[in-house]
Parts: structure tokens; sequence; C-alpha cells
């Protein structure tokens, strides 16, 4: 039997040095794509907004309908356009009529607010937001133009009316009823623009729907929004009745705020955007 020569103890040396060279560099490497690999998830969720829990409003995904889609509508200059006119962008679509003393005015400056946090995130060319009125007989062209420096809304903003029978197909699709009713002689509000008693209100439910850039409606939101930090103009706080006074202060009956509207926004665009205020 051939005895091996004993190992040469440089040579041993040197070979234990390189193995343990190699186990450096492996260690190296993969401390290194583990870095990378945890980078790469942290931005992928950074880079993944979503939308508000379901506690807040509901998250759909309906095509609207061409006979939706394709309504005449009119805008502040007299010009007929129609929601299909908006495909390519993210649309926010609002119930409103100019002489709302309660929630409209709320709900108008909280989403002008969004719009503010919108064009600061230089998306104001890829969202619209449209007011679309419940009230067609006193809300013409030339009242929704006034409002337009009334609420002093962002240039990105469409005030719109239609025909009564057109505006009835259009809310009926986004779930919003409406129903005039005559106003209380004695507690009748004055119009802000004409200076002269209102003769009758319409009621009506609030519903915001948001439409991604496909034309699908894909949120909504459903009820009051907070009133406590709405940004109102004077003239809108002005003209707000006791009611409408009563529901700034009433967080509790709030189902939502700008920073839930902006952070559906967000969603739709795949960027997060920074709410203001």
């Amino acid at each position: 039997m051939t005895t091996a020569p004993p190992a040469n103890p440089e040579t041993a040396s040197k070979a234990e040095r390189g193995r343990r060279r190699r186990l450096a560099v492996i260690g190296a490497v993969v401390v290194v794509v583990l870095f990378a690999a945890a980078l790469v998830i942290g931005q992928s969720s950074k880079s993944s907004p979503k939308p508000p829990g379901q506690q807040v409003g509901s998250q759909v995904d309906d095509t609207i309908p061409a006979s939706i889609a394709n309504l005449p509508l009119t805008d502040e200059t007299g010009h007929q356009t129609s929601l299909a006119a908006f495909k390519g962008k993210i649309v926010v679509v609002n119930p409103f009529m100019t002489l709302c003393q309660e929630i409209c005015p709320i709900t108008t400056a909280e989403l002008n607010q969004v719009d503010e946090a919108v064009t600061k995130a230089g998306l104001q060319d890829k969202v619209a937001f449209l007011n679309i009125t419940i009230d067609p007989e006193r809300d013409t062209p030339q009242r929704l133009h006034a409002y337009r420096d009334f609420a002093q809304l962002l240039p990105n903003w469409s005030l719109l009316t239609a025909s009564p029978e057109n505006l009835k197909m259009l809310w009926s699709y986004f779930g919003v009823g409406y129903q005039r009713v005559s106003e209380d002689a004695h507690h009748a509000g004055t119009d802000w623009l004409t200076g002269k008693p209102l003769t009758y209100d319409v009621t009506h439910s609030d519903v915001t729907t948001f439409l991604d850039p496909q034309g699908h409606r894909r949120y909504v939101l459903q009820g009051m929004p907070l009133g406590s930090n709405a940004p109102l103009t004077s003239g809108e706080r002005a003209f707000l009745n006791d009611e409408g006074r009563a529901n700034l202060a009433d967080a509790a009956s709030a189902s939502w705020d700008s920073e839930d509207a902006v952070q559906v926004v967000g969603w739709l665009a795949d960027k997060h955007i920074k709410p203001v205020g």
C-alpha cells in the first residue's frame, strides 16, 4: 500500500485562502442580489397606488354604454359635448346645481381642492372634473359660466347642462335621484346671481363617480364630504342656508374627504398624489 506524501503546508494554506475568498465573493453577491430584490419590491409597491377601502366608497368596473356616453351635453360656452368627448382622461362626474345651499358647494369646494393637488402633481391635462346640473331649468350656460368665477374653479373643470330628458337618462345610469320641491316662502334664500328670492329647490342624492381613461366607471363615492376644511369661497359660504352651515360642522355624517378623492385619482393615474392642506 502506497502512503500519500504529506501535504505541503504552504500549498494547503493557499488553497484555504482561495476557498475563503470565493466564499466571501459569493456572500457579497448574495447580499447585493437580496438588496436589489428588496429595492425593486419597495419601488414596485410605491409605484402601485391603491384605492380607498370599501368603507369609503365602492370599487366597480363598468363600461359606460354608448347610449349614455354619447348623450348630448352643453357646456358653459354653449358648445355641445358628451362624456365620450372626455375619453382618454380620468373623469370625475358630480351632480350639482348652481343654486344649491346645502351640500353642492361643499362637494365642489372639496373637489376643487382635489384638482389643486392634481395640478401640483402635473396631471391637470389628464384629469377632468365635470359638474353636471340636476336643475336644467335655471342652470343655463350663462349661469354656469358665472358659477365658474363664483366657485373659483380651476381650468380643467367643465360645467354642463342638457335637456331634461337627457339628464334624466344620464343620472339614472349613475344612480342619482332628484326631485323638484317648493321653497318655504318664509325661509327662501336669495339667488346669488340675480338677487331674486328662490321659488323652488331640487333635492338629490350625492354620488361622485370616477371614470378611467378607457371610459369605465371605476369608483363611486356616495354621500356628503367632510365640510370642516372645505375651502369655500366667500360667496359660496355666504350662500349656504342653515342646513348648509350645519353640514360644514357635521363630521359624523360625512362619508369621504378630499384625501379619499385624491387617492382614487392617484390610483387611476398610477401615481402617488400628495393631498393639499
